[in-house]
């Protein structure tokens, strides 16, 4: 039997295997794999009721927070597509990924609402504005709809060959240009990084790296792997990095 290659497998092992482990620390927030996994799953199935479909492209701008982390979960085993964006960007560099990548939803950090509301005419292919952080007048609640959705939503079969994410460049010398990763490339990048630097099951993994600079490296998927804690930094400050490794 051949069993696709995906960075979903690891997240159904961990789930089995350390379910009661603690998975993600986000502030005051701390999950249990368990938990954590279920807010994935309750998310996946509201983006199915809001009409996402296996191939959408559904984009995120946001920093390192707990709702950022499991959109690498919950897009993906809907067999859609995770466009993670730069959020150091501009609104018009939003503007061009979002339509270039074809984006029909948006979700985003309260700081950036106010940029994306400013470009919302120059978007017209996407359907839903999804707020991270609580209710906003013209956006979906984030919050709202995984309290109010059930775990259960259809799972498309993945082909390790169908796309996971697209990562844009940030345009240094041209237009922000978009890489194409499969699901292979991200599972076989995963063992690859446990091979060469080891997690231990229960060690604690600290968000410096921007989860959407190439997936945070494939650590958005890498810690999980190996069972360990996902700690989330919203913004590098050196004051708040000591403040989490005396904390967590």
């Amino acid at each position: 039997m051949e069993a696709p290659l995906t960075p979903l497998e690891f997240a159904r092992r961990t789930r089995r295997l350390h379910g009661t482990r603690e998975a993600v620390v986000d502030g005051d927030l701390r999950l249990t794999y368990d938990q954590f996994f279920d807010r994935c799953d309750r998310w996946s199935a509201a983006l199915h009721g809001l009409g996402v479909q296996p191939g959408d492209r559904v984009a995120t701008i946001a920093p390192n927070t707990h709702a950022q982390l499991e959109s690498f979960y919950a897009v993906p085993q809907l067999g859609a597509v995770l466009v993670p964006v730069n959020h150091r960007l501009t609104p018009e560099d939003f503007v061009y990924i979002l339509n270039h990548s074809g984006a029909t939803v948006v979700c985003a950090t309260a700081e950036y609402l106010a940029a994306l509301d400013g470009v919302r005419d120059q978007l017209p292919d996407v359907r839903h504005f999804v707020a991270f952080e609580g209710p906003a007048d013209g956006w979906v609640d984030y919050e709202a709809e995984v309290a109010a959705a059930g775990p259960d939503f259809p799972r498309p079969e993945i082909d390790e060959r169908d796309l996971l994410t697209i990562n844009y460049t940030s345009g240094t010398t041209a237009r922000p240009k978009g890489v194409m990763m499969t699901h292979r490339n991200a599972a076989m990048n995963t063992i690859g990084t446990l091979l060469h630097l080891p997690i231990g099951v229960g060690e604690r993994y600290l968000w410096t790296l921007p989860m959407f600079h190439a997936n945070g490296w494939t650590y958005t998927w890498t810690v999980t792997a190996a069972g360990g804690t996902h700690v989330c930094l919203r913004k590098v400050e050196p004051a708040a990095v000591f403040r989490l490794i005396r904390r967590c």
